[in-house]
Order: structure tokens, then sequence, then C-alpha cells
């Protein structure tokens, strides 16, 4: 078996049909059912059962996903041992993010990190952190950028604060809001239980919502509409300029702030890339980055 059939026994483990598999390889589907075929020819066995439904491995296919899963693993290791003896930082990082620090902070840090070490290979994926936590424990991603605190085992390294505003187009006043229009967008729990909390303590009416977006991107755009207010971090309002803004604070007088994380997998340590990412991570102001 090739590097390729691991990689393409993976894609089929995480429960892809035979058309998004031939997507992301970029082979077709008649080559890559061919590819199948071959590999449960050199087991001599049947690996997958085929339906109308799509492709899905059988007791002995998952026995073969998890041999690929550890053999791509080796390989990694290995490549990265090799690296380190030439004294090269070179090869793949996969990073996982939320969609904001995706849009607003990794851009330039990546740029930053790439013209340090031209020959590492960045791969990023973003999602609410259920979905990333996921990943690192499957170890499908080496670190993720979490705008929250965890209990974590392995690496974890705290990088920033950031505020929590009322936003609207014009100014209002904090005890009118249960009359006026909310926009709520999908976020993390952990920032929606947060919010939810400091009403609860602050009226006795619920809020007024009339919209329910996607995300924060899409509510900002509603709110310069003058079509209401709306409750969002300053990393989402860092391009910004012209809406009304009241830091948030609780009943204390303390601000509502939202925190981020780094985080990286069990094995993050090990690779000569990660290791030379999260050092670069310490050198960088995360505070400005954030900003």
């Amino acid at each position: 078996m090739e590097e390729r059939d691991w990689i393409l026994l993976t894609k089929i483990g995480e429960g892809k049909n035979i058309s998004q598999v031939s997507e992301e390889l970029f082979i077709t589907q008649p080559a890559l059912t061919y590819r199948v075929n071959k590999i449960e020819n050199e087991f001599g066995a049947k690996l997958f059962i085929r339906g109308n439904k799509g492709i899905k491995p059988n007791h002995q296919g998952e026995y073969v996903i998890r041999y690929a899963e550890r053999m791509i693993k080796e390989l990694q290791n290995a490549r990265e041992e090799v690296l380190s003896m030439s004294s090269r930082i070179k090869g793949k990082i996969y990073i996982g993010a939320s969609n904001a620090v995706a849009q607003y902070v990794l851009p330039d840090l990546l740029s930053k990190f790439l013209k340090k070490y031209p020959e590492v290979e960045p791969h990023v994926l973003t999602g609410f952190s259920p979905y990333l936590t996921d990943l690192l424990i499957n170890e499908k991603i080496h670190v993720a950028f979490l705008r929250e605190d965890l209990e974590w085992l392995h690496f974890k390294k705290f990088l920033t604060k950031e505020t929590i505003y009322l936003v609207n187009k014009e100014e209002v006043e904090i005890e009118n809001l249960p009359l006026l229009p909310r926009i709520n967008y999908k976020t993390n729990q952990s920032l929606k239980s947060m919010i939810d909390v400091w009403w609860s303590k602050s009226f006795q009416k619920p809020p007024y919502i009339t919209m329910e977006v996607d995300n924060g991107d899409v509510c900002l755009e509603i709110v310069r509409a003058g079509l209401g207010y709306a409750i969002l971090t300053e990393l989402g309002l860092s391009k910004e300029k012209h809406l009304w803004r009241k830091p948030m604070t609780n009943h204390l007088g303390e601000p509502l702030q939202r925190e981020t994380w780094l985080y990286g997998s069990k094995e993050s340590d090990k690779y000569y890339t990660v290791k030379a990412f999260m050092d670069f991570i310490d050198e960088e102001d995360m505070f400005q980055l954030f900003k």
C-alpha cells in the first residue's frame, strides 16, 4: 500500500462518500473505485459495504482504517525526525480556529510565520469549539485557537481577552434593551451562556429577538442597516469604525470579556513544525493581533 491509499482509507473512515473523497483527493470516481478494489484484493477480503447511500467500512475495514491512520502518523513522525537532523523546519501543520480568528487573526499571523519558515505548509479548519476540540482529541489537528477556557491535559496557553460590546447604529440606553429589536447570531455556547446570564441579572423580561443569523458578519451588516442592536466581541468589530458601541459590564461593574487560548493535541510537542509555530506565537504580540 502507498501513502495515497492510507489517505483514501482515512477519508472513507470519516464517513465521506466516493464522490466527496474523489473531489478532495483530485482523482476521478472510477480511479478511486479501482484503488478501493485494489486495496481489498491486497488484503484478500471485502472491507467495505456498498449501497445506495455510499460506501461504509465493515469490521475488517474499520481495522484497516485504524492501521492507515497509524501509518500516516508514523510517516509524519519519520519525516519530522529526518528534517530535524538537518535543522530544517519543513512539513505540514494542521490548525483549528473559530471563524472570527481565521478571518481576522490568522491571515496576518500565518503570513509572518511563513516568511520565517517558508517550507511549512499550514492547513486550517474552522468551526465551533466542540468540533475543534474533537479534532484535537482525535489528533486530526495539531493546535487550535479556542475562544474559551477548557480543562485540558496537554499544551494550553492563554493568548488574550476581548471586550464584549453592545452595538447599534445609534446610541441606546441599556434599560431600554428589552423593548428594542435584537439581532442574534450563532456562536459558541460559552459566549451565549455569558450573555444569557448577563441578561437574566439585568432584566425581568426576555430579549426581543427579531432575527437569527449564521454568523457575526451578517449580524453586523443588519445592525449597520439600523434593523436592531447586537452583542458582539471586540474581534468582530476590529474593522468597524462607524457604529455606536458600549463596553458591557456585569452587575459588579466588571467588564464582560471573552478569552482566547491556544491548545495543543496530545502529541503536538513531538512535531518540529508545531513547536516552531508555538515558539513563534510566544514571540508575537497576540494582544495587538486581536485588536
